[in-house]
């Protein structure tokens, strides 16, 4: 697991207020909820604060408060950010219940030095994000950990296109490939694609075929290529790469801007889920709108797939959606059912709200029962 409780409130006492209250998390979350309930904004809450310990906040937001408690490597994490006005007015972090970092409004606050094993004092700009500050491996591992943790956390649209018509320059792709670090951005399927396989081989690919035909797509091949060479209006003095498979009974490639907007989806989601596998490192994945786009057979299928990927690896998934389908597909224990009361939204699920979901599966009804119920009302 990753994210165990998670709560967030912004713009305090102004018209502009919004707060998600505190909730338990687990491996497996379908977020669900009406319309304007706040599904997305909560993926994007969480994103934001990934963003602001992977560094790519660099500037203290104009208001927000995270209270995150994290479980990485079999250790809790406790972490505290306020944001006001582009000020950090407070950052706290605890790691099974010891303070390590206390950091205040005027910039002043204290570290601990693992080698020193004590905590010594600093002064910051009041707009600077300490933990940002204090990647060191050997001094404050603790800060790496959770960066580390951030910088694997990934948002996908799946109503998006996942960037189908989006092909990439030979040279922009030899240099990504070439960064030591391996990490994958995921705006990119084509770069995401061929850095895993630069690191992890053929096995990624029979990984991603086995998938596929979980899902219905039976393919021979899967792999990047110049499209010029498949696209014959596409006329470029330059090599551009882009996806392509090989279904069983066809003998020619099948260029990604040629693929059924469902199967590009399913594809890019496979190649996603199965590159976070082979890295094994801890993975949060937040997926926007699952199942869009998909018919109900391969609907499920998908889910079925990713909720096998996430228990048998280090990966938690946080899922929305509001489709009956989807719904009717993932367990009921799964279940982040959001209720909104003017700015203030609440979670029900399993953690905190056990006896009315037990109480529910004795009736017989379908899970979209439970999501049009007024149980939580």
């Amino acid at each position: 697991m990753s994210i165990k409780k998670f709560s967030y409130s912004e713009f305090e006492s102004t018209p502009q207020f919004w707060e998600f209250q505190p909730s338990e998390f687990s491996q497996v979350n379908l977020i669900v909820g009406q319309n304007s309930t706040g599904k997305s904004r909560l993926i994007n809450v969480i994103s934001s604060f990934c963003n602001v310990l992977n560094g790519h906040q660099t500037k203290a937001y104009v208001s927000g408060t995270y209270n995150v408690e994290l479980l990485l490597e079999e250790k809790t994490y406790e972490l505290c950010l306020e944001f006001s006005n582009g000020v950090v007015k407070k950052e706290t972090l605890e790691v099974d219940g010891e303070r390590l970092l206390t950091r205040h409004e005027d910039g002043s606050g204290s570290i601990k030095y693992e080698k020193e094993n004590k905590n010594i004092e600093f002064q910051v700009h009041t707009n600077a994000i300490v933990i940002q500050q204090r990647q060191d491996d050997l001094q404050h591992p603790f800060i790496t950990a959770i960066s580390r943790w951030a910088r694997g956390a990934q948002v996908l649209r799946f109503g998006s296109s996942f960037g189908q018509d989006r092909l990439v320059g030979l040279m922009s792709l030899e240099q990504e490939i070439a960064q030591q670090d391996f990490s994958f951005d995921y705006g990119d399927i084509t770069s995401v694609y061929s850095k895993g396989f630069t690191k992890f081989g053929e096995p990624l690919d029979k990984a991603i075929i086995r998938d596929m035909a979980e899902l219905g797509y039976e393919l021979i091949d899967v792999g990047s290529t110049d499209l010029r060479n498949h696209l014959p209006g596409l006329k470029m003095p330059e090599p551009m790469i882009g996806m392509f498979v090989q279904e069983k009974d066809r003998n020619a490639l099948l260029p990604q801007t040629q693929m059924s907007q469902g199967m590009f989806r399913a594809l890019a989601l496979v190649i996603y889920i199965n590159i976070a596998v082979f890295s094994q490192k801890k993975t949060l994945m937040l997926i926007d709108d699952i199942g869009e786009g998909l018919d109900y057979e391969r609907s499920t299928n998908l889910l079925t797939l990713l909720m096998n990927h996430a228990q048998s690896a280090d990966l938690q998934l946080a899922m929305t959606s509001n489709d009956r389908f989807v719904m009717n597909s993932v367990p009921l224990e799964y279940w982040c059912l959001l209720r909104r009361k003017g700015s203030t939204v609440k979670a029900y699920n399993i953690h905190n709200s056990k006896q009315a979901f037990a109480d529910f599966k004795f009736m017989g009804l379908s899970n979209f029962d439970f999501f049009t119920s007024n149980t939580f009302e």
